[in-house]
């Protein structure tokens, strides 16, 4: 297997589906593709799906640390990461705490709707805006 993603404009947010991968490196080589594409298409909004069954817990093989550091430097951007299978989903709210550290915007989810609707909403944190008295 080798590695396979797709990434596609989707107006309001970028989609970047990993579709296969075998290794850290490939995992790189995907996470550069997610920063070129989000640059040439200056996205603020980012939903990472990840279809691979395979996690990989030692993420600074793949430089996780530096493209954290990267995010928490842009405050108004936002990344929803998801998947179905269960150890992607527990390296993903691994990945979600580390992000929270270092101050960047990524929140881990289940469920791709529910991704897609904390990208569209205007609280950087995903929690419900507070009505006006009155």
């Amino acid at each position: 297997m080798a590695l396979r993603f797709d990434i596609s404009d989707q107006g309001a947010y970028l989609k970047c589906e990993l579709l296969a991968r075998d290794s850290a490196e490939e995992t790189e080589q995907f996470l550069r593709a997610v920063r070129e594409a989000a640059l040439k298409h200056s996205a603020s909004r980012i939903l990472v799906s990840v279809h691979s069954p395979h996690a990989f817990f030692r993420v600074e093989k793949y430089k996780l640390s530096s493209y954290l550091d990267e995010l928490a430097s842009l405050p108004s951007l936002k990344v929803a990461l998801v998947a179905q299978h269960f150890e992607v989903r527990l390296l993903q709210q691994y990945v979600e705490v580390l992000a929270r550290l270092k101050h960047a915007n990524v929140r881990s989810f289940g469920d791709q709707d529910e991704a897609i609707r904390w990208l569209r909403g205007t609280q950087p944190d995903g929690l419900p805006q507070a009505k006006a008295p009155g």
